[in-house]
């Protein structure tokens, strides 16, 4: 079937994903075959939605120890939801042999004391590696996730189920299984994490939810440029014979970088993000759908900006970069996955306005009863869920978590005494005691806590603490940012 699809380039890929769904229908129970769709297509996704699920003291945790220790394979959805399965979010949670009392696993992470010893690491910098210390072991899973996505990377199916189903029975049971192995607890596993990855997956609409690390999504792509193309490929480093590109492989590898997990073909991507409206607006890591029809587009491309657009285009050629212009009359969707440019918006040396938007909502000191002071003690922007959120100016992280009325909120000390508050956002990336700098991503916008919808609500203050405001946007002309 391979050869048979490789002379007419990446529609044989979606092709061949339209009959192994179809084929596979048919052996949809997860036990008969590691590549079922129930399996593959179970938890796609990157960044946390705003659900209450997720306690707000683990939300930074994952993201840090992805920034840090993170591979493709783990995403901060899939994190979560696996910490949940290992203990539902108990740190000092401890499995013991009921018969012997001997200790299975321990921590929020559930590691076995052997593995612990070898591979869990000093997360916190604190000089010592404690299994019950969160900071500890939520980064060492990552870790130990990404070596096992090694171990097993060769093994047939998906890769991110592979990774799962080796911490649960080990790599040598996936290795001799082909995929995963045929356990009801390591099939259980795998399938109610990808399942709870995918419902606490942040929403890939609007601005998306992917921030701070389009540079790096372009930057591999073009890793790829004037390397053969490879039906069927990993499009992995060097990116020769089996780790060739294809065009939906290209792209994949590419969004992998920002911790996203696109699905593999282009069938199935068209239906990842939000549309854009018009060639105008597209935007750098925008994906182009040409060939077949809308709604089954049979090879997509991405715009990387600069009217320039790369793709991987068929057997017996190279990746290659071509002008936008030559795409126009061949496009029939555009996607857009999400991310805010970073350098967008207001910059004035080392302060930027809290999102690249710069339109304001419902301003400061506007009367009203929907606030207990009877005003507005701050100015809100009307962004939607998923973008990103930023310190307006250099400081030090004084709170990072959930606040009650103010949903999942940051505030931030700044050198001059005073302090910036950002409310009511999805999910936070730093953490209480954090140095950060003006126009650092601190969060992505959301409607938590107190919110008729999504926004993000912007003090500054005297004070960390509510009721010592002051006029935020005369603050901001303070330092070259006019609004």
């Amino acid at each position: 079937m391979k050869k048979a699809f490789a002379s007419i380039g990446c529609v044989g890929v979606a092709l061949f994903g339209l009959l192994v769904a179809a084929v596979l229908a048919i052996t949809s129970a997860i036990g008969e075959d590691n590549t079922s769709n129930g399996m593959t297509n179970a938890g796609f996704g990157g960044g946390l939605s705003d659900t209450k699920d997720i306690p707000s003291w683990i939300r930074p945790l994952i993201t840090s120890a992805i920034q840090k220790y993170g591979c493709p394979e783990v995403t901060p959805s899939l994190l979560a939801a696996q910490i949940y399965s290992e203990s539902a979010w108990d740190p000092k949670a401890e499995s013991k042999d009921p018969k012997t009392g001997a200790v299975i696993a321990q921590g929020i992470a559930q590691f076995i004391p052997g593995t612990w010893e070898t591979d869990g690491v000093d997360g916190n910098g604190d000089g010592r590696k404690d299994v019950f210390d969160p900071q500890d072991a939520i980064p060492s899973a990552v870790a130990y996730d990404c070596s096992l996505a090694k171990d097993v990377k060769d093994v047939p199916g998906d890769k991110t189920d592979n990774m799962l189903a080796a911490y649960n029975a080990g790599p040598y049971a996936v290795t001799h299984a082909g995929g995963v192995p045929p356990y009801d607890e390591t099939q259980g596993y795998v399938k109610e994490i990808r399942a709870l990855a995918r419902k606490w997956a942040a929403p890939m609409s609007g601005t998306g939810n992917v921030t701070g690390r389009l540079g790096e999504v372009i930057q591999a792509a073009r890793a790829a440029l004037d390397t053969p193309y490879q039906w069927g490929g990993e499009c992995q480093p060097p990116f020769q014979g089996g780790n060739g590109c294809d065009c939906s492989s290209l792209v994949k590898m590419a969004w992998s970088r920002a911790g996203v997990n696109l699905p593999r073909s282009t069938y199935e991507q068209v239906s990842e993000g939000s549309e854009v409206p018009s060639v105008r607006d597209l935007q750098p890591g925008d994906l182009i759908f040409t060939g077949g029809s809308a709604s089954a587009p049979e090879h997509v491309s991405m715009y990387i900006g600069g009217g320039e657009v790369i793709d991987a285009p068929h057997t017996g050629a190279n990746v290659r970069i071509k002008p936008l212009s030559y795409w126009e009359s061949q496009i029939l969707r555009m996607k857009h996955l999400g991310y805010t440019e970073p350098a967008k918006g207001g910059n004035s040396g080392s302060w930027v306005t809290p999102v690249a938007d710069d339109s304001i909502g419902t301003g400061y000191r506007v009367s009203g009863s929907s606030w207990s002071s009877g005003h507005h003690t701050g100015v809100d922007f009307p962004v939607p869920t998923g973008t990103a959120v930023r310190a307006v100016g250099p400081g030090s992280v004084v709170t990072a978590g959930w606040s009650d009325a103010y949903g999942y909120q940051v505030v931030i000390r700044h050198e001059d005494g005073m302090y910036s508050q950002y409310a009511h956002q999805s999910s936070l990336s730093v953490s209480s005691g954090q140095q950060v700098g003006g126009g650092q991503q601190i969060g992505v916008s959301g409607a938590t806590g107190n919110a008729s919808g999504p926004h993000l609500h912007f003090e500054i203050r005297t004070g960390p603490e509510y009721g010592s405001d002051i006029d935020p946007l005369g603050y901001l002309r303070s330092h070259g940012i006019n609004i």
